[in-house]
Protein backbone atom coordinates (compact mmCIF):
# COMPACT_ATOMS: atom_id res chain seq x y z
CA UNK A 1 0.00 0.00 0.00
CA UNK A 2 2.69 2.48 0.93
CA UNK A 3 4.62 1.86 -2.15
CA UNK A 4 1.64 2.23 -3.84
CA UNK A 5 0.78 5.75 -2.51
CA UNK A 6 4.68 6.68 -2.77
CA UNK A 7 4.70 5.81 -6.87
CA UNK A 8 1.95 8.52 -7.26
CA UNK A 9 -1.60 6.62 -5.76
CA UNK A 10 -3.70 5.13 -8.23
CA UNK A 11 -1.74 2.54 -8.40
CA UNK A 12 -0.80 -1.28 -7.22
CA UNK A 13 2.33 -2.64 -6.29
CA UNK A 14 2.87 -6.62 -5.71
CA UNK A 15 4.74 -8.12 -2.84
CA UNK A 16 8.56 -9.58 -3.17
CA UNK A 17 11.29 -9.87 -0.74
CA UNK A 18 13.06 -6.89 -1.47
CA UNK A 19 10.08 -4.50 -1.63
CA UNK A 20 9.40 -5.54 1.39
CA UNK A 21 12.85 -4.80 2.75
CA UNK A 22 12.73 -1.41 1.41
CA UNK A 23 9.55 -0.64 2.87
CA UNK A 24 11.15 -1.84 6.33
CA UNK A 25 14.28 0.29 5.64
CA UNK A 26 11.55 3.42 4.92
CA UNK A 27 9.84 2.60 8.52
CA UNK A 28 13.10 2.32 10.28
CA UNK A 29 14.01 5.98 8.94
CA UNK A 30 10.91 7.34 10.27
CA UNK A 31 11.09 5.88 13.33
CA UNK A 32 14.85 7.14 13.68
CA UNK A 33 13.83 10.38 12.67
CA UNK A 34 10.85 10.46 15.07
CA UNK A 35 12.97 9.51 18.30
CA UNK A 36 15.85 11.95 17.34
CA UNK A 37 12.77 14.53 17.31
CA UNK A 38 11.55 13.75 20.94
CA UNK A 39 15.51 13.08 21.70
CA UNK A 40 16.32 16.49 20.52
CA UNK A 41 19.08 14.75 18.79
CA UNK A 42 19.18 16.26 15.67
CA UNK A 43 21.97 18.22 15.11
CA UNK A 44 23.69 20.20 12.13
CA UNK A 45 26.90 20.49 10.33
CA UNK A 46 28.06 23.07 8.54
CA UNK A 47 30.32 22.52 5.19
CA UNK A 48 31.78 25.81 3.80
CA UNK A 49 31.19 27.86 0.36
CA UNK A 50 34.06 29.46 -1.37
CA UNK A 51 35.07 31.74 -4.04
CA UNK A 52 37.96 30.20 -5.93
CA UNK A 53 40.15 33.36 -5.35
CA UNK A 54 38.51 34.84 -2.79
CA UNK A 55 36.81 34.46 0.58
CA UNK A 56 34.45 32.43 2.11
CA UNK A 57 31.10 33.45 0.81
CA UNK A 58 28.85 31.23 3.52
CA UNK A 59 27.94 27.22 4.78
CA UNK A 60 25.47 25.25 3.92
CA UNK A 61 23.77 23.56 7.04
CA UNK A 62 23.95 19.79 6.83
CA UNK A 63 21.32 17.32 9.14
CA UNK A 64 22.87 14.88 11.31
CA UNK A 65 21.33 12.52 14.09
CA UNK A 66 23.58 12.16 16.86
CA UNK A 67 23.42 9.06 18.03
CA UNK A 68 25.19 9.74 21.49
CA UNK A 69 28.04 7.31 21.24
CA UNK A 70 30.25 9.31 19.00
CA UNK A 71 29.23 8.54 15.71
CA UNK A 72 26.41 10.95 13.19
CA UNK A 73 24.29 9.47 10.81
CA UNK A 74 23.80 11.49 7.62
CA UNK A 75 20.08 12.04 6.13
CA UNK A 76 20.59 8.90 4.09
CA UNK A 77 19.87 6.55 7.13
CA UNK A 78 16.87 8.60 7.79
CA UNK A 79 15.95 10.20 4.33
CA UNK A 80 12.05 8.87 4.69
CA UNK A 81 10.87 11.04 7.22
CA UNK A 82 12.30 14.26 5.36
CA UNK A 83 9.15 14.22 3.47
CA UNK A 84 6.85 12.56 5.89
CA UNK A 85 3.58 14.44 6.22
CA UNK A 86 3.95 13.86 9.90
CA UNK A 87 7.94 15.12 10.12
CA UNK A 88 8.48 16.95 7.51
CA UNK A 89 7.31 19.97 8.60
CA UNK A 90 8.52 19.73 12.50
CA UNK A 91 11.90 18.66 11.07
CA UNK A 92 12.26 21.63 8.57
CA UNK A 93 11.16 23.99 11.56
CA UNK A 94 14.35 22.87 13.71
CA UNK A 95 16.69 23.48 10.67
CA UNK A 96 15.22 26.94 10.08
CA UNK A 97 15.35 27.92 13.40
CA UNK A 98 18.95 26.07 14.37
CA UNK A 99 20.38 28.01 11.12
CA UNK A 100 19.49 30.98 11.47
CA UNK A 101 20.54 30.97 15.46
CA UNK A 102 24.05 29.94 14.19
CA UNK A 103 24.03 32.08 11.91
CA UNK A 104 23.14 35.56 14.00
CA UNK A 105 25.73 33.96 16.80
CA UNK A 106 28.73 34.08 14.34
CA UNK A 107 27.55 37.48 12.84
CA UNK A 108 27.78 38.31 16.80
CA UNK A 109 31.78 37.00 16.30
CA UNK A 110 32.10 39.05 13.48
CA UNK A 111 31.96 36.59 11.09
CA UNK A 112 29.23 37.50 8.02
CA UNK A 113 28.19 33.91 6.53
CA UNK A 114 25.52 33.10 3.90
CA UNK A 115 23.52 30.24 5.42
CA UNK A 116 22.27 27.49 2.55
CA UNK A 117 19.24 25.84 4.42
CA UNK A 118 17.53 23.11 3.23
CA UNK A 119 13.75 22.88 2.41
CA UNK A 120 12.13 19.24 1.50
CA UNK A 121 9.81 19.37 -1.26
CA UNK A 122 6.91 18.44 1.20
CA UNK A 123 7.55 21.19 3.93
CA UNK A 124 7.73 23.98 1.01
CA UNK A 125 4.97 23.16 -0.69
CA UNK A 126 2.56 23.06 2.88
CA UNK A 127 0.51 25.73 3.63
CA UNK A 128 1.85 26.33 6.90
CA UNK A 129 5.71 27.05 5.15
CA UNK A 130 5.45 31.13 4.88
CA UNK A 131 3.94 30.73 8.60
CA UNK A 132 7.17 28.93 9.51
CA UNK A 133 9.37 31.47 7.47
CA UNK A 134 7.69 34.46 9.11
CA UNK A 135 7.70 32.83 12.50
CA UNK A 136 11.81 32.52 12.66
CA UNK A 137 12.34 35.79 11.06
CA UNK A 138 10.42 37.46 13.78
CA UNK A 139 12.57 35.56 16.50
CA UNK A 140 16.13 36.65 14.79
CA UNK A 141 15.28 40.18 13.43
CA UNK A 142 19.12 40.95 13.74
CA UNK A 143 19.86 38.26 11.21
CA UNK A 144 20.47 39.85 7.17
CA UNK A 145 17.78 38.12 5.35
CA UNK A 146 19.86 38.27 1.88
CA UNK A 147 22.57 35.79 4.11
CA UNK A 148 19.54 33.08 4.06
CA UNK A 149 19.20 31.24 1.15
CA UNK A 150 17.01 28.40 1.04
CA UNK A 151 17.99 25.06 -1.31
CA UNK A 152 15.17 23.49 -2.92
CA UNK A 153 15.73 19.99 -5.16
CA UNK A 154 14.91 21.00 -9.31
CA UNK A 155 12.06 18.39 -8.99
CA UNK A 156 10.57 19.94 -5.59
CA UNK A 157 8.38 22.51 -7.39
CA UNK A 158 7.22 20.14 -10.09
CA UNK A 159 4.95 18.85 -7.71
CA UNK A 160 3.02 21.61 -7.43
CA UNK A 161 4.32 24.15 -9.67
CA UNK A 162 1.99 27.01 -9.59
CA UNK A 163 1.94 26.92 -5.69
CA UNK A 164 5.73 26.67 -5.94
CA UNK A 165 5.99 29.44 -7.52
CA UNK A 166 4.24 31.32 -5.46
CA UNK A 167 5.79 30.53 -2.10
CA UNK A 168 8.97 30.98 -3.98
CA UNK A 169 8.13 34.63 -4.61
CA UNK A 170 7.13 34.91 -1.73
CA UNK A 171 9.98 34.19 -0.24
CA UNK A 172 12.36 36.47 -2.43
CA UNK A 173 10.02 39.36 -1.38
CA UNK A 174 11.16 38.70 2.03
CA UNK A 175 14.84 39.36 0.74
CA UNK A 176 15.59 35.93 1.00
CA UNK A 177 17.63 33.53 -1.80
CA UNK A 178 16.32 30.67 -3.62
CA UNK A 179 19.15 27.93 -4.97
CA UNK A 180 18.15 25.12 -6.67
CA UNK A 181 20.09 22.17 -5.24
CA UNK A 182 21.17 18.93 -7.13
CA UNK A 183 20.64 20.72 -10.11
CA UNK A 184 20.92 18.20 -13.29
CA UNK A 185 19.00 14.88 -11.24
CA UNK A 186 15.60 15.99 -12.22
CA UNK A 187 13.77 16.80 -15.06
CA UNK A 188 13.58 20.27 -15.50
CA UNK A 189 13.41 22.26 -18.80
CA UNK A 190 14.86 25.29 -19.42
CA UNK A 191 11.43 26.93 -20.06
CA UNK A 192 11.21 25.53 -16.60
CA UNK A 193 14.19 27.04 -14.96
CA UNK A 194 13.65 30.41 -16.59
CA UNK A 195 9.86 30.78 -14.75
CA UNK A 196 11.81 29.91 -11.39
CA UNK A 197 12.60 32.91 -9.02
CA UNK A 198 16.03 31.36 -8.01
CA UNK A 199 19.51 33.10 -7.78
CA UNK A 200 21.78 30.56 -7.51
CA UNK A 201 22.00 27.12 -9.27
CA UNK A 202 24.06 24.48 -7.22
CA UNK A 203 25.20 21.87 -9.90
CA UNK A 204 24.92 18.13 -8.30
CA UNK A 205 28.46 16.32 -7.55
CA UNK A 206 27.65 13.13 -9.68
CA UNK A 207 28.25 15.62 -12.72
CA UNK A 208 31.12 17.23 -11.08
CA UNK A 209 32.59 14.31 -9.59
CA UNK A 210 33.82 12.66 -13.04
CA UNK A 211 34.05 15.83 -15.06
CA UNK A 212 37.90 15.38 -15.31
CA UNK A 213 37.42 11.87 -17.01
CA UNK A 214 34.02 11.78 -18.74
CA UNK A 215 33.07 14.05 -21.44
CA UNK A 216 29.52 13.55 -20.99
CA UNK A 217 29.40 15.26 -17.55
CA UNK A 218 31.46 17.79 -18.49
CA UNK A 219 29.33 18.46 -21.45
CA UNK A 220 26.56 18.63 -18.51
CA UNK A 221 28.04 20.81 -16.70
CA UNK A 222 29.30 23.35 -19.25
CA UNK A 223 25.72 23.78 -20.37
CA UNK A 224 24.20 24.34 -17.35
CA UNK A 225 27.32 26.94 -16.83
CA UNK A 226 26.29 28.27 -19.78
CA UNK A 227 22.52 28.48 -19.11
CA UNK A 228 22.93 29.60 -15.57
CA UNK A 229 25.05 32.36 -16.86
CA UNK A 230 22.88 33.36 -19.62
CA UNK A 231 19.87 33.78 -17.21
CA UNK A 232 22.38 35.88 -14.79
CA UNK A 233 22.51 33.12 -12.05
CA UNK A 234 25.37 32.68 -10.00
CA UNK A 235 26.68 29.03 -10.22
CA UNK A 236 28.07 26.28 -7.36
CA UNK A 237 29.55 23.46 -8.06
CA UNK A 238 29.32 20.76 -5.37
CA UNK A 239 31.37 17.65 -4.49
CA UNK A 240 34.62 19.38 -5.67
CA UNK A 241 36.55 16.63 -4.25
CA UNK A 242 40.80 17.73 -5.86
CA UNK A 243 42.38 20.84 -7.02
CA UNK A 244 42.25 19.16 -10.45
CA UNK A 245 38.55 19.82 -10.38
CA UNK A 246 38.81 23.27 -9.08
CA UNK A 247 40.89 24.13 -12.34
CA UNK A 248 38.89 22.76 -14.68
CA UNK A 249 35.64 24.61 -12.99
CA UNK A 250 37.38 27.62 -13.07
CA UNK A 251 38.40 27.07 -16.74
CA UNK A 252 34.30 26.29 -16.94
CA UNK A 253 33.49 29.80 -15.92
CA UNK A 254 32.20 28.16 -12.68
CA UNK A 255 33.94 30.00 -9.29
CA UNK A 256 31.49 29.14 -6.21
CA UNK A 257 32.89 25.62 -4.72
CA UNK A 258 31.52 23.13 -2.00
CA UNK A 259 33.49 20.08 -1.34
CA UNK A 260 36.03 17.79 0.03
CA UNK A 261 39.01 19.92 -1.49
CA UNK A 262 37.98 22.60 0.28
CA UNK A 263 36.66 21.42 3.54
CA UNK A 264 34.56 18.62 4.99
CA UNK A 265 31.23 19.17 7.01
CA UNK A 266 32.18 20.30 10.45
CA UNK A 267 30.42 21.36 13.64
CA UNK A 268 29.47 25.14 14.23
CA UNK A 269 32.08 25.49 16.52
CA UNK A 270 35.00 24.67 14.57
CA UNK A 271 33.86 27.21 11.73
CA UNK A 272 35.48 30.61 13.48
CA UNK A 273 38.87 29.45 13.25
CA UNK A 274 38.13 27.41 10.09
CA UNK A 275 37.27 30.83 8.38
CA UNK A 276 39.79 32.88 9.74
CA UNK A 277 42.68 30.50 8.64
CA UNK A 278 41.13 29.93 5.22
CA UNK A 279 43.56 30.46 2.30
CA UNK A 280 41.84 30.62 -1.54
CA UNK A 281 41.91 26.96 -2.74
CA UNK A 282 43.59 28.36 -6.29
CA UNK A 283 45.86 31.57 -5.62
CA UNK A 284 45.99 33.49 -8.21
CA UNK A 285 49.79 33.08 -8.73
Amino acid sequence: MYAAKAAGRNTFAFYDEVLEARQQAIAEGVRLAEQALKESALVLWYQPLVALHGPVLGVEALLRLDRRDGTLLSPETFFSALDHPLLAGKIGRFVLDSAIHQGLLWLEQGIRLRIGINISARHLLDSSFMQDMHAVLERYPDFPRELIELEVTESAPMLDFPSAIMTLQAINALGIHIALDDFGTGNASLTYLQRLPAQTIKIDQSFVRDILVDDKDLAIVTGVTSTAQALGMEIVAEGVETLEHARKLERLGVNLLQGYAIAKPMPAAAIPDWVRCYKPVLLDN
